[in-house]
Protein backbone atom coordinates (compact mmCIF):
# COMPACT_ATOMS: atom_id res chain seq x y z
CA UNK A 1 0.00 0.00 0.00
CA UNK A 2 1.22 3.12 -0.87
CA UNK A 3 1.44 5.86 2.13
CA UNK A 4 1.60 8.96 -0.30
CA UNK A 5 -2.12 8.28 -2.05
CA UNK A 6 -3.30 8.10 1.64
CA UNK A 7 -4.50 11.33 2.97
CA UNK A 8 -3.31 13.17 5.00
CA UNK A 9 0.28 12.34 4.12
CA UNK A 10 0.94 13.49 0.98
CA UNK A 11 0.20 17.02 2.31
CA UNK A 12 3.20 19.50 3.97
CA UNK A 13 3.31 19.37 7.80
CA UNK A 14 1.37 22.74 8.28
CA UNK A 15 -1.56 21.64 5.63
CA UNK A 16 -1.47 17.80 7.27
CA UNK A 17 -2.05 19.20 10.74
CA UNK A 18 -4.85 21.44 9.83
CA UNK A 19 -6.24 18.89 7.72
CA UNK A 20 -5.99 16.15 10.38
CA UNK A 21 -7.43 18.32 13.07
CA UNK A 22 -10.00 19.52 10.44
CA UNK A 23 -11.30 15.75 10.17
CA UNK A 24 -10.91 14.79 13.76
CA UNK A 25 -13.16 18.08 14.77
CA UNK A 26 -15.30 16.94 11.99
CA UNK A 27 -16.26 13.84 13.44
CA UNK A 28 -17.00 15.01 16.39
CA UNK A 29 -19.77 17.40 15.22
CA UNK A 30 -21.19 15.09 12.35
CA UNK A 31 -21.93 12.55 16.23
CA UNK A 32 -23.93 14.92 17.92
CA UNK A 33 -25.19 16.17 14.52
CA UNK A 34 -26.63 13.09 13.20
CA UNK A 35 -28.35 12.26 16.89
CA UNK A 36 -29.68 16.12 15.87
CA UNK A 37 -30.70 15.17 12.22
CA UNK A 38 -32.01 11.32 12.72
CA UNK A 39 -34.01 12.44 15.93
CA UNK A 40 -35.87 15.58 15.00
CA UNK A 41 -36.93 13.93 11.64
CA UNK A 42 -38.04 11.18 13.63
CA UNK A 43 -40.11 13.39 16.49
CA UNK A 44 -41.66 15.30 13.22
CA UNK A 45 -43.00 12.15 11.99
CA UNK A 46 -44.12 11.51 15.67
CA UNK A 47 -46.31 14.71 15.70
CA UNK A 48 -47.71 13.82 12.45
CA UNK A 49 -48.60 10.38 13.54
CA UNK A 50 -50.03 12.19 16.72
CA UNK A 51 -48.39 10.11 19.14
CA UNK A 52 -45.39 12.23 20.45
CA UNK A 53 -46.31 11.73 24.22
CA UNK A 54 -47.13 7.90 24.40
CA UNK A 55 -43.74 6.49 22.80
CA UNK A 56 -40.17 6.32 24.70
CA UNK A 57 -38.25 6.91 22.22
CA UNK A 58 -40.36 10.28 21.00
CA UNK A 59 -39.77 11.07 24.33
CA UNK A 60 -35.84 10.54 25.02
CA UNK A 61 -35.16 12.65 21.82
CA UNK A 62 -37.85 15.45 22.66
CA UNK A 63 -36.20 15.87 26.21
CA UNK A 64 -32.37 15.85 24.73
CA UNK A 65 -32.98 17.54 21.46
CA UNK A 66 -31.95 21.13 22.89
CA UNK A 67 -28.86 19.96 24.54
CA UNK A 68 -28.04 18.04 21.89
CA UNK A 69 -28.80 20.40 19.58
CA UNK A 70 -25.73 22.88 22.15
CA UNK A 71 -23.55 19.97 22.14
CA UNK A 72 -23.58 19.92 18.11
CA UNK A 73 -23.45 23.68 17.71
CA UNK A 74 -20.02 23.77 20.08
CA UNK A 75 -18.56 20.66 18.68
CA UNK A 76 -19.26 22.59 15.42
CA UNK A 77 -16.62 25.61 15.68
CA UNK A 78 -13.52 24.22 15.76
CA UNK A 79 -14.41 22.37 11.77
CA UNK A 80 -15.96 25.53 10.89
CA UNK A 81 -12.28 27.29 11.93
CA UNK A 82 -10.15 24.99 10.18
CA UNK A 83 -12.09 24.80 7.00
CA UNK A 84 -11.59 28.73 6.66
CA UNK A 85 -8.08 28.05 6.98
CA UNK A 86 -7.36 25.09 4.60
CA UNK A 87 -9.56 26.18 1.76
CA UNK A 88 -10.33 29.89 1.95
CA UNK A 89 -10.81 31.35 -1.52
CA UNK A 90 -13.24 28.27 -2.13
CA UNK A 91 -14.87 28.01 0.87
CA UNK A 92 -15.47 32.04 0.78
CA UNK A 93 -16.56 31.98 -2.81
CA UNK A 94 -19.25 29.19 -2.40
CA UNK A 95 -20.49 31.66 0.70
CA UNK A 96 -20.39 34.71 -1.28
CA UNK A 97 -22.29 33.15 -4.71
CA UNK A 98 -25.03 31.48 -2.07
CA UNK A 99 -25.48 34.78 -0.23
CA UNK A 100 -29.54 34.88 0.99
CA UNK A 101 -29.39 31.26 1.88
CA UNK A 102 -26.30 30.94 3.60
CA UNK A 103 -26.74 34.18 5.40
CA UNK A 104 -29.93 32.88 6.74
CA UNK A 105 -29.15 29.29 8.22
CA UNK A 106 -27.85 31.38 11.95
CA UNK A 107 -31.77 32.82 11.92
CA UNK A 108 -33.79 29.41 11.30
CA UNK A 109 -30.80 27.80 13.32
CA UNK A 110 -31.89 29.95 16.61
CA UNK A 111 -35.79 29.40 15.46
CA UNK A 112 -35.12 25.35 14.91
CA UNK A 113 -33.09 25.60 18.45
CA UNK A 114 -36.25 27.41 20.43
CA UNK A 115 -39.04 25.20 18.66
CA UNK A 116 -37.04 22.40 20.16
CA UNK A 117 -37.44 23.81 23.88
CA UNK A 118 -41.31 24.80 22.72
CA UNK A 119 -42.09 20.79 21.58
CA UNK A 120 -40.29 19.88 24.62
CA UNK A 121 -43.06 21.43 27.23
CA UNK A 122 -45.40 19.56 28.66
CA UNK A 123 -48.40 22.14 27.99
CA UNK A 124 -47.89 21.63 24.06
CA UNK A 125 -49.30 18.20 24.47
CA UNK A 126 -52.65 19.45 25.30
CA UNK A 127 -52.21 21.54 22.16
CA UNK A 128 -54.56 20.74 19.28
CA UNK A 129 -53.17 18.55 17.07
CA UNK A 130 -52.43 20.82 13.78
CA UNK A 131 -50.67 22.88 16.06
CA UNK A 132 -48.28 19.96 17.14
CA UNK A 133 -48.17 18.87 13.70
CA UNK A 134 -47.03 22.50 12.89
CA UNK A 135 -44.30 22.44 15.52
CA UNK A 136 -43.02 19.06 15.00
CA UNK A 137 -42.36 19.54 10.89
CA UNK A 138 -40.97 23.39 11.62
CA UNK A 139 -38.48 22.27 13.55
CA UNK A 140 -37.50 19.20 11.34
CA UNK A 141 -37.65 21.50 8.31
CA UNK A 142 -35.22 24.54 9.59
CA UNK A 143 -32.27 21.55 10.69
CA UNK A 144 -32.99 19.87 6.62
CA UNK A 145 -32.73 23.82 5.07
CA UNK A 146 -29.29 23.87 7.31
CA UNK A 147 -28.05 20.31 6.10
CA UNK A 148 -29.59 21.35 2.32
CA UNK A 149 -27.31 24.31 2.70
CA UNK A 150 -24.21 22.85 3.76
CA UNK A 151 -24.39 20.18 0.96
CA UNK A 152 -24.80 22.89 -1.45
CA UNK A 153 -21.77 25.03 -0.20
CA UNK A 154 -19.94 21.42 -0.57
CA UNK A 155 -20.53 21.21 -4.21
CA UNK A 156 -20.03 24.79 -4.80
CA UNK A 157 -16.91 25.09 -3.76
CA UNK A 158 -15.47 22.20 -5.98
CA UNK A 159 -16.13 24.52 -8.95
CA UNK A 160 -14.01 25.69 -11.61
CA UNK A 161 -13.73 29.74 -11.69
CA UNK A 162 -15.55 30.09 -14.92
CA UNK A 163 -18.55 27.74 -13.44
CA UNK A 164 -18.91 30.15 -10.47
CA UNK A 165 -18.37 33.39 -12.89
CA UNK A 166 -21.52 31.67 -14.43
CA UNK A 167 -23.33 30.99 -11.74
CA UNK A 168 -22.96 34.41 -10.55
CA UNK A 169 -23.83 35.32 -14.25
CA UNK A 170 -27.15 33.57 -14.18
CA UNK A 171 -28.70 34.80 -11.18
CA UNK A 172 -30.35 31.90 -10.18
CA UNK A 173 -31.68 31.12 -7.02
CA UNK A 174 -30.75 27.55 -6.59
CA UNK A 175 -27.53 26.11 -7.23
CA UNK A 176 -28.06 23.58 -10.04
CA UNK A 177 -26.47 20.48 -9.25
CA UNK A 178 -27.15 16.49 -9.54
CA UNK A 179 -25.32 15.47 -7.13
CA UNK A 180 -26.79 17.44 -4.61
CA UNK A 181 -29.71 15.35 -3.10
CA UNK A 182 -27.71 11.61 -3.46
CA UNK A 183 -24.68 13.41 -1.40
CA UNK A 184 -27.09 14.73 1.11
CA UNK A 185 -28.78 11.42 1.26
CA UNK A 186 -25.71 10.03 2.49
CA UNK A 187 -25.26 11.97 5.29
CA UNK A 188 -28.83 12.37 6.35
CA UNK A 189 -29.80 9.17 5.68
CA UNK A 190 -27.02 8.01 7.76
CA UNK A 191 -27.63 9.61 10.78
CA UNK A 192 -30.40 7.19 11.82
CA UNK A 193 -27.32 4.83 12.39
CA UNK A 194 -25.33 7.35 14.82
CA UNK A 195 -29.19 8.21 16.10
CA UNK A 196 -29.98 4.95 17.10
CA UNK A 197 -26.29 3.84 18.92
CA UNK A 198 -26.67 7.00 20.39
CA UNK A 199 -30.64 6.64 21.84
CA UNK A 200 -30.06 2.85 21.72
CA UNK A 201 -27.44 3.75 24.94
CA UNK A 202 -29.91 6.37 26.41
CA UNK A 203 -32.59 3.11 26.54
CA UNK A 204 -30.58 0.84 27.99
CA UNK A 205 -29.34 2.84 30.70
CA UNK A 206 -32.66 3.97 32.00
CA UNK A 207 -34.08 -0.27 31.34
CA UNK A 208 -36.54 1.08 28.38
CA UNK A 209 -37.16 -1.91 25.99
CA UNK A 210 -40.20 -0.58 24.33
CA UNK A 211 -38.59 0.35 21.07
CA UNK A 212 -35.80 -2.31 20.21
CA UNK A 213 -37.11 -3.16 16.90
CA UNK A 214 -38.14 0.30 16.17
CA UNK A 215 -34.26 1.46 16.76
CA UNK A 216 -32.85 -1.23 15.08
CA UNK A 217 -35.28 -0.76 11.71
CA UNK A 218 -34.60 3.05 11.56
CA UNK A 219 -30.68 2.02 12.02
CA UNK A 220 -30.74 -0.58 9.34
CA UNK A 221 -32.81 1.45 6.54
CA UNK A 222 -30.86 4.56 7.17
CA UNK A 223 -27.69 2.61 6.81
CA UNK A 224 -28.86 0.76 3.19
CA UNK A 225 -30.63 4.02 2.31
CA UNK A 226 -27.55 5.92 2.88
CA UNK A 227 -25.47 3.46 0.92
CA UNK A 228 -27.62 3.60 -2.02
CA UNK A 229 -27.15 7.09 -2.15
CA UNK A 230 -23.44 6.52 -2.22
CA UNK A 231 -22.93 4.53 -5.24
CA UNK A 232 -25.21 6.64 -6.78
CA UNK A 233 -22.93 10.02 -5.75
CA UNK A 234 -19.96 7.94 -6.51
CA UNK A 235 -21.05 7.75 -10.15
CA UNK A 236 -21.53 11.40 -10.35
CA UNK A 237 -17.95 12.25 -8.38
CA UNK A 238 -15.97 9.51 -10.18
CA UNK A 239 -13.29 11.93 -11.06
CA UNK A 240 -12.54 12.66 -8.35
CA UNK A 241 -13.80 9.76 -6.26
CA UNK A 242 -10.52 7.94 -4.58
CA UNK A 243 -9.58 4.59 -4.62
CA UNK A 244 -8.71 5.21 -1.08
CA UNK A 245 -8.99 2.53 1.75
CA UNK A 246 -10.76 5.01 3.61
CA UNK A 247 -13.56 4.35 1.47
CA UNK A 248 -13.56 0.14 2.15
CA UNK A 249 -13.17 1.66 5.98
CA UNK A 250 -16.61 3.12 5.85
CA UNK A 251 -18.18 0.67 3.36
CA UNK A 252 -16.78 -2.02 5.79
CA UNK A 253 -18.21 -0.34 9.09
CA UNK A 254 -21.36 0.31 7.36
CA UNK A 255 -22.04 -3.65 6.44
CA UNK A 256 -21.15 -4.47 10.09
CA UNK A 257 -23.19 -2.31 11.74
CA UNK A 258 -26.26 -3.23 9.56
CA UNK A 259 -25.57 -6.77 10.57
CA UNK A 260 -25.08 -6.00 14.74
CA UNK A 261 -28.43 -4.51 13.93
CA UNK A 262 -29.90 -7.43 12.69
CA UNK A 263 -29.00 -9.23 15.85
CA UNK A 264 -30.23 -6.38 18.42
CA UNK A 265 -33.22 -6.60 16.48
CA UNK A 266 -33.81 -10.20 17.31
CA UNK A 267 -33.47 -9.40 21.62
CA UNK A 268 -35.82 -8.33 23.52
CA UNK A 269 -33.97 -5.79 25.19
CA UNK A 270 -30.86 -3.77 24.14
CA UNK A 271 -27.75 -5.54 24.97
CA UNK A 272 -24.79 -3.73 26.37
CA UNK A 273 -22.28 -6.02 24.39
CA UNK A 274 -23.62 -5.25 20.93
CA UNK A 275 -23.97 -1.23 21.73
CA UNK A 276 -20.13 -1.31 22.41
CA UNK A 277 -19.25 -3.05 19.18
CA UNK A 278 -21.96 -0.89 17.10
CA UNK A 279 -20.07 2.37 19.34
CA UNK A 280 -16.80 1.10 17.81
CA UNK A 281 -17.52 0.37 14.41
CA UNK A 282 -19.96 3.66 13.82
CA UNK A 283 -17.72 6.28 14.72
CA UNK A 284 -14.85 4.55 12.72
CA UNK A 285 -17.20 4.55 10.06
CA UNK A 286 -18.06 7.77 10.09
CA UNK A 287 -14.21 8.35 10.20
CA UNK A 288 -13.52 6.44 6.66
CA UNK A 289 -16.67 8.00 5.27
CA UNK A 290 -15.38 11.93 6.48
CA UNK A 291 -11.97 11.33 5.18
CA UNK A 292 -13.28 9.99 1.51
CA UNK A 293 -15.73 13.59 1.84
CA UNK A 294 -12.41 15.74 2.04
CA UNK A 295 -10.61 13.74 -0.45
CA UNK A 296 -13.43 14.20 -3.24
CA UNK A 297 -13.20 17.80 -2.35
CA UNK A 298 -9.12 17.94 -2.37
CA UNK A 299 -9.09 16.47 -5.66
CA UNK A 300 -11.02 19.46 -7.13
CA UNK A 301 -9.33 21.98 -4.93
CA UNK A 302 -5.36 22.56 -5.59
CA UNK A 303 -4.16 23.19 -1.98
CA UNK A 304 -0.66 23.89 -3.00
CA UNK A 305 -1.48 27.88 -3.76
CA UNK A 306 -1.90 27.84 0.01
CA UNK A 307 0.03 25.92 1.33
CA UNK A 308 2.70 29.04 2.31
CA UNK A 309 -0.70 30.49 4.38
CA UNK A 310 -1.83 27.13 5.54
CA UNK A 311 2.27 27.50 7.46
CA UNK A 312 1.78 31.31 8.25
CA UNK A 313 -1.07 30.28 9.77
CA UNK A 314 -0.11 27.43 12.43
CA UNK A 315 3.05 30.08 13.02
CA UNK A 316 0.63 32.49 14.82
CA UNK A 317 1.00 30.16 17.51
CA UNK A 318 -2.70 29.62 18.42
CA UNK A 319 -2.98 26.01 18.78
CA UNK A 320 -2.46 25.99 22.36
CA UNK A 321 -5.37 28.03 22.74
CA UNK A 322 -7.32 25.71 20.91
CA UNK A 323 -6.35 22.66 22.50
CA UNK A 324 -6.93 24.71 26.00
CA UNK A 325 -10.51 25.32 24.90
CA UNK A 326 -10.85 21.95 23.11
CA UNK A 327 -9.95 19.99 26.60
CA UNK A 328 -12.36 22.75 28.58
CA UNK A 329 -15.58 22.16 26.38
CA UNK A 330 -14.87 18.65 26.27
CA UNK A 331 -14.75 18.74 30.21
CA UNK A 332 -17.77 20.48 30.23
CA UNK A 333 -19.86 18.62 28.64
CA UNK A 334 -19.19 16.08 30.01
CA UNK A 335 -19.89 17.31 33.34
CA UNK A 336 -23.25 18.69 31.98
CA UNK A 337 -23.74 14.91 31.50
CA UNK A 338 -23.34 13.79 34.81
CA UNK A 339 -25.68 16.59 35.93
CA UNK A 340 -28.29 15.72 33.68
CA UNK A 341 -27.86 11.86 35.03
CA UNK A 342 -28.16 13.44 38.43
CA UNK A 343 -31.55 14.86 37.54
CA UNK A 344 -33.12 12.40 35.44
CA UNK A 345 -35.94 12.05 37.32
CA UNK A 346 -39.69 9.59 36.26
CA UNK A 347 -38.23 8.68 33.26
CA UNK A 348 -37.33 11.83 32.01
CA UNK A 349 -36.22 14.92 32.52
CA UNK A 350 -38.31 18.03 34.12
CA UNK A 351 -39.77 19.54 31.10
CA UNK A 352 -39.02 23.36 31.21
Amino acid sequence: MNLAAIFPFEYPLPTAFYLFWYVLTLVIHVVFMNYVLGGITYLGLSSLAGRPNRNQLALMLRDWMPFAIGVAITAGVAPLLFIQILYQKAFYTANLLLFHRWMIILPILIVGFYLTYLLKAKKVADWPYAVRVLLGLASFACFAFIAYSWTENYLLSMESKEQWAEFYGSSKIMYDNAAKLPRLGIWFLGAFATMGMLVGWQLWYKNQHENVKLVSILAILGLIASGVCGYIYKGMVEAHMPNSPYLYLGLGCGVVQILLWVVQMTKAKFSGMLLTLISVVCPLGIVGMTVVREQVRLAAIDLEPLYPLHKAAMGVSGIVCFLFFFLLNAGLILYIFRLVKKNWIGGEMEAE
